[in-house]
């Protein structure tokens, strides 16, 4: 069985080790041709399923080329699926750092940190995304994120705003909005945040329980009792499609 690691001149097919610098053939410069394999047979084992392949690939490469930006984030995207935050965060610094305006691995930096609950640094990456592409849409919604759990409501208000004219579809923007107005007592704006957030999912129970909480202060428990049953009805319900 041929071995699928081999690297071939990509001129005239030779075989030729890793550590050749040219083609004993044709001559050719082989080594971007073995960088290209690697991050290729990376890609082609992730898709298939075999993480563990494709980071050998990756910390193959990586030993030879450690500031590769594509094969840094790529190995980064493999840590934080496996849930190794600290490791994807070193992975995607590489990645920033080797190419400064590369607005992927900003933005997944910056996922990385907030889900390590380290928001200061997930607002720097976000910003530093918006810095170099400000129509991303995902790292306004994800800034905003950051912005309302370190309690920067008004900021948060702004970005919020932003991904919806940009996304309308994003539900929890309306959701988190909602609650931004019920913070700051603007009831009636607050009310209409979650009822936004229902038309465009009913199935949205945070926002249900938050308008129910609002039709009882204002004396309304009929419309309050009905919203609370809503609400436990779609948290009781199976997701679609589970058997």
């Amino acid at each position: 069985m041929p071995n699928s690691n081999l690297l071939r001149c990509p001129r005239c097919g030779r075989p030729a080790a890793e550590r050749d610098k040219f083609c004993a053939e044709c001559g050719v410069f082989l080594r971007d041709a073995a960088i290209d394999q690697r991050l290729l047979l990376a890609l082609v084992h992730e898709r298939e399923g075999h993480g563990e392949e494709a980071r050998h690939e990756l910390e193959r490469l990586l030993a030879t080329e450690p500031d590769h930006a594509l094969a840094n984030h790529l190995l980064g995207n493999l840590h934080f699926h496996q849930g190794l935050l600290e490791q994807a965060a070193q992975c995607y610094q590489k990645a920033v750092a080797a190419a400064p305006n590369f607005t992927l691995a900003h933005y997944d930096l910056g996922v990385a940190y907030y889900h390590r609950g380290d928001m200061p640094r997930a607002i720097t990456a976000f910003r530093r995304c918006l810095e170099i592409d400000r129509h991303y849409n995902a790292a306004h919604y994800r800034l905003a994120l950051a912005l309302f759990h370190s309690g920067q409501l008004d900021e948060a208000r702004e970005h919020f705003e932003l991904s919806l004219t940009l996304t309308p579809e994003y539900v929890m923007a309306h959701y988190h909005l909602g609650v931004i107005h019920e913070r700051k007592g603007e009831y009636e704006a607050a009310a209409r945040e979650f009822e936004r957030s229902q038309e465009e999912s009913s199935e949205d129970v945070s926002g249900l329980y938050h308008l129910a909480l609002m039709r009882e202060a204002k004396g309304d428990s009929k419309a309050a009792q009905e919203l609370r049953l809503r609400a436990r009805a779609f948290a009781k319900s199976p997701p679609i499609g589970a058997k």
